[in-house]
Protein backbone atom coordinates (compact mmCIF):
# COMPACT_ATOMS: atom_id res chain seq x y z
CA UNK A 1 0.00 0.00 0.00
CA UNK A 2 1.44 3.39 -1.02
CA UNK A 3 1.95 6.22 1.46
CA UNK A 4 -0.64 8.28 -0.39
CA UNK A 5 -3.21 5.48 -0.14
CA UNK A 6 -2.48 5.13 3.56
CA UNK A 7 -3.03 8.86 4.01
CA UNK A 8 -6.39 8.72 2.24
CA UNK A 9 -7.45 5.73 4.35
CA UNK A 10 -6.53 7.56 7.56
CA UNK A 11 -8.55 10.57 6.45
CA UNK A 12 -11.55 8.36 5.65
CA UNK A 13 -11.36 6.74 9.10
CA UNK A 14 -11.16 10.19 10.70
CA UNK A 15 -14.18 11.32 8.71
CA UNK A 16 -16.15 8.25 9.76
CA UNK A 17 -15.32 8.85 13.40
CA UNK A 18 -16.35 12.49 13.34
CA UNK A 19 -19.56 11.81 11.42
CA UNK A 20 -20.55 9.20 14.01
CA UNK A 21 -19.94 11.68 16.80
CA UNK A 22 -21.96 14.32 15.02
CA UNK A 23 -25.06 12.15 15.19
CA UNK A 24 -24.44 10.50 18.57
CA UNK A 25 -27.42 10.65 20.92
CA UNK A 26 -27.46 9.16 24.42
CA UNK A 27 -30.74 7.58 25.50
CA UNK A 28 -31.49 6.31 29.00
CA UNK A 29 -34.81 4.50 29.44
CA UNK A 30 -34.25 3.17 33.00
CA UNK A 31 -35.34 -0.31 31.88
CA UNK A 32 -32.03 -2.14 32.33
CA UNK A 33 -32.31 -2.48 36.13
CA UNK A 34 -34.84 -4.08 38.52
CA UNK A 35 -37.61 -2.09 40.17
CA UNK A 36 -36.48 0.08 43.12
CA UNK A 37 -32.83 0.20 42.03
CA UNK A 38 -30.96 3.30 43.20
CA UNK A 39 -29.63 4.69 39.90
CA UNK A 40 -27.79 7.78 41.12
CA UNK A 41 -24.47 6.63 39.67
CA UNK A 42 -25.64 3.70 37.55
CA UNK A 43 -25.55 5.74 34.32
CA UNK A 44 -22.33 7.59 35.11
CA UNK A 45 -20.49 5.69 32.30
CA UNK A 46 -23.04 7.17 29.88
CA UNK A 47 -22.31 10.66 31.17
CA UNK A 48 -25.01 11.45 33.73
CA UNK A 49 -25.43 11.24 37.52
CA UNK A 50 -28.88 11.56 39.10
CA UNK A 51 -29.76 13.28 42.35
CA UNK A 52 -32.77 14.59 44.25
CA UNK A 53 -33.22 18.36 44.40
CA UNK A 54 -35.48 20.28 46.78
CA UNK A 55 -36.31 20.56 50.45
CA UNK A 56 -38.35 17.35 50.34
CA UNK A 57 -35.22 15.35 49.47
CA UNK A 58 -34.10 15.42 53.11
CA UNK A 59 -37.15 13.37 54.12
CA UNK A 60 -35.84 10.01 55.44
CA UNK A 61 -38.26 8.13 53.19
CA UNK A 62 -36.62 9.80 50.18
CA UNK A 63 -33.05 10.17 51.47
CA UNK A 64 -31.72 12.03 48.43
CA UNK A 65 -31.83 8.89 46.26
CA UNK A 66 -33.24 8.39 42.77
CA UNK A 67 -34.82 5.12 41.69
CA UNK A 68 -35.90 3.22 38.61
CA UNK A 69 -39.50 2.27 39.32
CA UNK A 70 -41.88 -0.12 37.58
CA UNK A 71 -44.65 2.13 36.30
CA UNK A 72 -47.95 1.73 34.45
CA UNK A 73 -48.34 3.45 32.12
CA UNK A 74 -44.92 4.66 31.09
CA UNK A 75 -43.28 5.67 27.82
CA UNK A 76 -41.05 2.57 27.73
CA UNK A 77 -41.83 -0.54 29.74
CA UNK A 78 -41.23 -1.26 32.57
CA UNK A 79 -39.50 1.59 34.42
CA UNK A 80 -39.70 5.34 34.87
CA UNK A 81 -37.54 7.49 37.19
CA UNK A 82 -38.64 8.70 40.64
CA UNK A 83 -37.21 10.06 43.90
CA UNK A 84 -39.29 7.62 45.99
CA UNK A 85 -38.56 3.92 46.47
CA UNK A 86 -42.05 2.80 47.52
CA UNK A 87 -45.55 4.04 46.83
CA UNK A 88 -46.76 5.60 43.60
CA UNK A 89 -43.63 6.17 41.47
CA UNK A 90 -44.17 9.78 40.45
CA UNK A 91 -42.66 13.21 41.01
CA UNK A 92 -44.31 16.00 42.97
CA UNK A 93 -41.93 18.82 43.85
CA UNK A 94 -43.27 19.67 47.30
CA UNK A 95 -43.48 16.03 48.44
CA UNK A 96 -40.71 14.21 46.58
CA UNK A 97 -38.38 16.91 45.31
CA UNK A 98 -37.35 17.12 41.67
CA UNK A 99 -35.24 14.60 39.77
CA UNK A 100 -31.92 16.19 38.79
CA UNK A 101 -29.73 14.86 35.96
CA UNK A 102 -26.14 16.14 36.20
CA UNK A 103 -24.02 15.76 33.05
CA UNK A 104 -20.32 14.96 33.22
CA UNK A 105 -19.75 17.09 30.10
CA UNK A 106 -21.94 20.07 29.10
CA UNK A 107 -24.57 19.27 26.50
CA UNK A 108 -26.69 21.32 24.11
CA UNK A 109 -30.02 19.48 24.00
CA UNK A 110 -31.92 17.42 26.56
CA UNK A 111 -35.35 15.81 26.24
CA UNK A 112 -37.60 13.67 28.41
CA UNK A 113 -40.93 11.91 27.90
CA UNK A 114 -43.31 13.18 30.58
CA UNK A 115 -46.93 12.83 31.64
CA UNK A 116 -48.77 14.78 34.35
CA UNK A 117 -51.89 13.71 36.23
CA UNK A 118 -53.95 16.01 38.44
CA UNK A 119 -54.27 15.05 42.07
CA UNK A 120 -57.75 14.84 43.67
CA UNK A 121 -59.52 18.14 44.31
CA UNK A 122 -57.25 20.41 42.28
CA UNK A 123 -59.57 23.37 43.01
CA UNK A 124 -59.80 24.24 39.31
CA UNK A 125 -56.00 24.52 39.07
CA UNK A 126 -53.83 22.79 36.48
CA UNK A 127 -50.17 21.83 36.54
CA UNK A 128 -48.02 20.14 33.91
CA UNK A 129 -44.72 18.28 33.73
CA UNK A 130 -41.68 20.52 33.44
CA UNK A 131 -37.98 20.28 32.56
CA UNK A 132 -35.55 23.09 33.43
CA UNK A 133 -31.93 23.33 32.25
CA UNK A 134 -29.04 25.09 34.04
CA UNK A 135 -25.52 26.15 33.11
CA UNK A 136 -22.36 25.86 35.21
CA UNK A 137 -23.15 29.11 37.07
CA UNK A 138 -26.56 27.82 38.15
CA UNK A 139 -28.42 30.15 35.78
CA UNK A 140 -31.49 28.83 33.98
CA UNK A 141 -30.67 28.20 30.32
CA UNK A 142 -34.09 26.99 29.18
CA UNK A 143 -37.33 25.59 30.59
CA UNK A 144 -40.13 23.69 28.88
CA UNK A 145 -43.55 22.80 30.35
CA UNK A 146 -46.02 20.30 28.96
CA UNK A 147 -49.45 21.25 27.69
CA UNK A 148 -51.52 18.10 28.23
CA UNK A 149 -52.60 15.76 31.02
CA UNK A 150 -52.58 11.95 31.18
CA UNK A 151 -50.56 11.58 27.99
CA UNK A 152 -46.82 11.39 27.40
CA UNK A 153 -45.23 14.35 25.66
CA UNK A 154 -41.58 14.83 24.76
CA UNK A 155 -40.28 17.95 26.51
CA UNK A 156 -37.05 19.42 25.12
CA UNK A 157 -34.65 22.12 26.32
CA UNK A 158 -31.95 23.48 24.01
CA UNK A 159 -29.09 25.92 24.58
CA UNK A 160 -27.14 28.01 22.08
CA UNK A 161 -24.14 25.71 22.55
CA UNK A 162 -22.84 23.03 24.91
CA UNK A 163 -23.65 24.76 28.20
CA UNK A 164 -26.31 22.62 29.90
CA UNK A 165 -24.73 20.90 32.92
CA UNK A 166 -27.94 19.95 34.73
CA UNK A 167 -31.66 19.53 34.18
CA UNK A 168 -34.37 19.09 36.79
CA UNK A 169 -37.64 17.24 36.25
CA UNK A 170 -40.76 18.27 38.11
CA UNK A 171 -43.99 20.20 37.78
CA UNK A 172 -45.20 23.69 36.97
CA UNK A 173 -47.48 23.66 40.04
CA UNK A 174 -48.50 21.69 43.10
CA UNK A 175 -51.76 20.14 41.92
CA UNK A 176 -50.41 17.22 39.89
CA UNK A 177 -47.91 14.38 39.86
CA UNK A 178 -45.62 13.60 36.94
CA UNK A 179 -44.03 10.51 35.40
CA UNK A 180 -40.71 10.81 33.54
CA UNK A 181 -39.08 8.33 31.17
CA UNK A 182 -36.60 8.14 28.26
CA UNK A 183 -34.00 10.79 29.00
CA UNK A 184 -32.04 11.84 25.91
CA UNK A 185 -29.14 14.28 25.58
CA UNK A 186 -26.73 15.35 22.88
CA UNK A 187 -23.74 17.60 22.34
CA UNK A 188 -23.11 20.05 19.51
CA UNK A 189 -20.37 18.32 17.50
CA UNK A 190 -20.44 20.60 14.46
CA UNK A 191 -16.84 21.60 15.18
CA UNK A 192 -15.75 18.16 14.00
CA UNK A 193 -17.00 18.96 10.51
CA UNK A 194 -14.71 21.98 10.52
CA UNK A 195 -11.72 20.05 11.88
CA UNK A 196 -11.97 17.20 9.38
CA UNK A 197 -10.92 19.11 6.21
CA UNK A 198 -8.14 20.79 8.20
CA UNK A 199 -6.82 17.43 9.38
CA UNK A 200 -7.13 16.04 5.86
CA UNK A 201 -5.14 18.92 4.36
CA UNK A 202 -2.44 18.54 7.00
CA UNK A 203 -2.12 14.81 6.35
CA UNK A 204 -1.84 15.31 2.60
CA UNK A 205 0.71 18.10 3.06
CA UNK A 206 2.83 15.91 5.35
CA UNK A 207 2.67 13.07 2.85
CA UNK A 208 3.82 15.21 -0.07
CA UNK A 209 6.55 16.83 2.04
CA UNK A 210 8.13 13.50 2.90
CA UNK A 211 7.56 12.09 -0.57
CA UNK A 212 9.31 15.06 -2.16
CA UNK A 213 12.13 14.82 0.35
CA UNK A 214 12.51 11.14 -0.44
CA UNK A 215 12.53 11.75 -4.20
CA UNK A 216 15.15 14.54 -4.12
CA UNK A 217 18.38 13.51 -5.87
CA UNK A 218 21.08 12.50 -3.47
CA UNK A 219 24.53 14.09 -3.73
CA UNK A 220 27.11 11.92 -5.53
CA UNK A 221 29.18 9.71 -3.34
CA UNK A 222 32.74 10.92 -2.72
CA UNK A 223 34.04 7.38 -2.31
Amino acid sequence: MSAFTRTINIAIVAFGATSSLAFALTTINFDDVPNQTDIRTHYQPQGVIFSCEGTACSNPSIANAIYARTTTPTASVPNSVSPIRTGFPAVKDSITGRVAANFSSPVKTVSIDASATLVPEPLNQVAYANITAYDATGAIVASTTGSALNVFQTLTVTAADNRIVKVTLGLSGNVAVATFDNLQFDQDTSMYWVLFPIIFIILVAVYWFFKRKKDLPRPPSTH
